[in-house]
């Protein structure tokens, strides 16, 4: 029985361009529990971002096995996929992407209704998780007029209103200049701590590294903890 959050066996991912194979990925094994908070570390190129899209289900892997809890999600419809990561993964990027046209609430707000929230729910679950990331006083404001670090904050909480068991984040301090990136990612860190969901933050900096639970390293298409 498959006991952790989430279970990588033996994964490998090959890419077939112009007749050549490409192999970014090979003999990956990943275990997290729930509640663990895990740095992936590794150079520009080496795979963290495809890593990330498998454990993710955005993308199947050439070979191996991915479990979430019990289930095997290798080879999984695009129905069941998508209904996993809709309700068990949050992801937060590099980039906002938040939509302009809508307030931080709003931006928030309109992803669970999608997945099948009522508005009133929504709305409560994200004024707290945004309040809880220190944006309680920008509410109502778009994204254009925030700051870098507050645009990622409502990422974040937008990762995390649907209360997901795992949270994959690409990056996400990449943007940000170091005393902004500390801020944001500490808050993130504590929230997730407090929630006690699992997570798999991809990031250069090995300091922020250094604050997780542990750390892998993703180097010549293999992982090393």
């Amino acid at each position: 029985m498959i006991a952790s959050l989430l279970e990588i066996q033996n994964l490998e991912k090959t890419f077939t361009q112009g007749g050549n194979k490409l192999t970014v990925l090979h003999d990956v094994n990943v275990s997290i529990e729930p509640g663990e908070i895990v740095a992936l570390v590794g150079p520009s190129g080496a795979g963290k971002s495809t890593f990330l899209q498998m454990a993710g289900l955005l993308d199947t892997p050439t070979s191996g096995k991915i479990y979430i809890g019990e289930e095997d999600m290798t080879r999984a419809d695009d129905a069941k996929r998508t209904h996993f990561r809709r309700e068990l993964i949050g992801f937060v990027y590099q980039f906002h992407y938040l939509q302009p046209e809508f307030s931080a609430l709003e931006n928030v707000v309109i992803p669970q209704m999608i997945g099948g929230t009522d508005k009133k729910t929504a709305i409560e679950r994200g004024s707290k998780i945004l309040k809880r990331l220190g944006l309680g006083h920008r509410l109502n404001h778009r994204p254009a007029t925030l700051s870098g670090g507050e645009q990622q904050r409502v990422a974040i909480s937008r990762a995390l209103a649907n209360g997901p068991s795992l949270l994959l984040a690409d990056e996400p301090t990449g943007n940000l200049d170091p005393e902004t990136a500390e801020i944001v990612f500490n808050e993130m860190l504590r929230l997730v701590k407090n929630v006690g969901i699992g997570a798999i933050i991809a990031t250069h900096n090995l300091d922020l590294a250094s604050k997780m639970d542990r750390v892998l390293i993703l180097q010549n298409g293999t992982i090393t903890q």
